[in-house]
């Protein structure tokens, strides 16, 4: 009779740890493959194309590496990906000096891969060659994460936006905009209260309450809902209603939170 019982904690570890190390291998072909598509960006006419190819490759990838228990390859190709979406935006700016920091995150990956083959799980050089590139990236520019699920609502701040020097990112998930605040400097927080996964107000709580860099980020809550005064330290700056005066008062929330920021 076939043995049916499930298998031991120590049997489950194994098989993860097996999945891994498999994953690891594969990178190989992956980051050739990303790589490829990269600098294909020069000398191709179907841009957007390849632009688009290359971005879901380093987009699954991400989420592969977040199953697999590694974070760094995650983060990295997030941060590429940011640079991706600058190009989407503006084909113009591809430039030998972006197509190389593109590249770079790729060199970041196999060395982070070469890294994790060996068991290591620190990542200290990594993750300040990765802070570097994003320096570059946002250059004089306010970093600015949007998270939101409302197409509508995005649309309204990413046009407000526009009137300012600022790097925007788009997300739809409060889990994910705090992996990203605790590990990314942002200056300005813009979140609806129903978010997936996290609502924006413990959101903003819980970065408030971190030791990782952004406690003090200028924030704006989004609602529709009818909310009580707050007034504790892990608040927001602002809280915006969604009613008939939702646009002009969410660019006067925008416009003090950047004022505060040039005032720094």
């Amino acid at each position: 009779m076939t043995n049916l019982s499930p298998k031991s904690p120590l049997d489950v570890q194994a098989m993860l740890r097996q999945l891994r190390t498999n994953f690891l291998a594969e990178m190989s072909e992956q980051l050739g493959e990303i790589e490829s598509d990269l600098l294909a960006l020069e000398r191709t006419h179907r841009f957007h194309e390849v632009l688009e190819r290359g971005y879901r490759k380093v987009h699954a990838l991400k989420a592969s590496a977040g199953i697999y228990g590694l974070p760094i390859i995650s983060k990295i190709c997030h941060q590429l990906e940011e640079h991706l979406n600058v190009l989407a935006s503006d084909p113009e700016r591809l430039t030998a000096e972006l197509l190389e920091r593109c590249v770079a995150h790729i060199d970041l990956m196999r060395t982070a891969q070469s890294a994790a083959k060996q068991g290591s799980e620190h990542f200290n050089d990594i993750e300040e060659s990765l802070q570097e590139l994003r320096a570059l990236l946002l250059g004089s520019r306010f970093s600015i994460l949007i998270v939101e699920v409302s197409k509508l609502n995005i649309k309204l701040c990413t046009d407000i936006m526009k009137g300012y020097h600022a790097h925007v990112t788009v997300i739809d998930s409060g889990y994910q905009a705090l992996e990203l605040l605790l590990n990314q400097k942002y200056q300005l927080l813009i979140t609806g209260l129903e978010v997936k996964f996290l609502n924006g107000l413990a959101l903003v709580a819980a970065v408030r309450m971190s030791a990782r860099g952004n406690q003090d980020i200028q924030s704006i809550l989004l609602t529709s809902s009818k909310l009580p005064p707050l007034k504790r330290n892990v608040d927001p700056n602002f809280i915006v209603a969604r009613d008939s005066q939702f646009s002009l008062n969410l660019s006067r929330a925008i416009e003090t939170c950047i004022g505060t920021l040039q005032a720094k």
